[in-house]
């Protein structure tokens, strides 16, 4: 799909959202209407992190430069990036609406961590100060900031995310996450709790399978053991985009509010990426090779 055709698509999805959803004064009830359509707002946000431009300056920059014609009323970048940090709300609804399209049986669940700061400025900062805190990451290495607690299905795509301080346990969010959800749920053994699995499979028909030590009895046979633990990798393929490709590690917000907003579109666009992927019949991971330049 070339870019073009992939503009085109992502603001029609969009757009056939917000007038399904968010009509007209919906959420403005006073005072004049931007001159920027929300869905042309979200269109932009969206394209964007696909291509990689992790700022709203970037991202302001590019559309203005090559796709004036398509967003002529595009003018002022304050009141781009003013518009786009209200619309935090309507993006998450936008992405728990395709997100419950794609539900599945199986789930897989992990998080990663968001350091606010450079660990030896993490005394002194004031960023995030009583929302932040000390956690580890992998190699028992400490950090300064959040975990992004992250749920997909077994296409890959994310279907719950919660932002948390650094050190909430990620046992202590499983809950919150597997809300409703029945079936098979695959994590690693940072959530290995035996009570917990219980009450999962009791109240929720949701079975936890986390990988068991080497020589311990299994009843699953060699080839669920593998399927399962491909499946379980392909949350780390996710977090992996999200790092390197989303930049979702890196914190330009200077409070929660916006910060949540930088998520919250990340996870869309991540979202939106495999949507297109599956109707391009390609590897739903592979966003990489979604537009064609």
């Amino acid at each position: 799909m070339n870019l073009n055709d992939f503009i085109v698509n992502v603001f029609c999805e969009t757009d056939d959202f917000m007038k399904k959803f968010f009509p007209d004064r919906t959420l403005r009830t006073r005072g004049p209407l931007p001159q920027l359509a929300d869905s042309e707002v979200l269109t932009m946000e969206i394209v964007g992190e696909i291509l990689g431009f992790d700022t709203d300056k970037n991202i302001f920059g590019f559309f203005r430069s090559f796709y004036n014609h398509y967003f002529p009323k595009l003018t002022s970048r304050v009141s781009f990036v003013r518009q786009a940090a209200n619309l935090w709300v309507v993006k998450k609804s936008l992405f728990e609406h395709i997100a419950t399209r794609f539900k599945d049986v199986i789930a897989v669940i992990d998080s990663l961590p968001i350091p606010a700061c450079r660990f030896a400025r993490a005394r002194f900062s004031k960023l995030f100060r009583g929302i932040a805190a000390y956690g580890k990451e992998l190699g028992n290495q400490t950090f300064y900031g959040f975990r992004l607690h992250v749920k997909i299905n077994s296409l890959g795509m994310i279907q719950a995310f919660e932002l948390a301080p650094a050190n909430v346990h990620d046992i202590r969010m499983l809950p919150e996450l597997t809300e409703g959800d029945s079936g098979i749920l695959l994590a690693d053994r940072a959530y290995l709790s035996q009570p917990l699995k219980t009450q999962l499979l009791t109240k929720q028909g949701l079975e936890l399978s986390v990988p068991t030590k080497y020589g311990q009895p299994t009843t699953l046979s060699s080839k669920q053991l593998g399927k399962r633990k491909r499946l379980r990798r392909s949350v780390e393929t996710v977090g992996s985009q999200l790092a390197h490709n989303f930049h979702v590690k890196k914190i330009w917000a200077r409070d929660i509010w916006h910060l949540v907003n930088r998520i919250c579109r990340k996870i869309l666009a991540h979202t939106f990426g495999v949507m297109f992927c599956l109707r391009e019949n390609l590897n739903p991971l592979s966003l990489k090779k979604l537009i064609s330049f």
